[in-house]
């Protein structure tokens, strides 16, 4: 099989920079780039319950800004923005969207 997964273990025994090179690696070899698809479900915001596993916020923009930096972008989805999430919530899922596109935060 061509498909490659990691998992929170991965993250925790990598760190969130190395497994990103090297799932960038991955799907660009062979490739002309890749597609991107962002819940915000994936990130453990501050409010949410404590443990739920998710990525933190900063974890969600050092993928994004490392999906900048390969210029391997083709395409990239949200999903998951409903009425129902907090305003912060889609703000913060906007400046992952923007992170993934090349703007760094400071």
């Amino acid at each position: 099989s061509r498909v490659s997964a990691f998992t929170m273990t991965d993250i925790d025994a990598m760190g969130m920079r190395d497994l990103m090179h090297e799932a960038i690696r991955i799907a660009t070899s062979g490739t002309q780039g890749f597609h991107v698809s962002y819940s915000p479900t994936a990130t453990e915001f501050a409010g949410w319950a404590a443990g739920s596993g998710g990525l933190t916020v900063r974890e969600t923009h050092q993928a994004m800004e490392a999906i900048a930096l390969s210029g391997g972008l083709l395409s990239m989805d949200v999903s998951g923005l409903t009425a129902d999430l907090e305003p912060r919530i889609g703000t913060d899922a906007v400046n992952f969207v923007m992170s993934a596109f090349g703007k760094r935060i400071l």
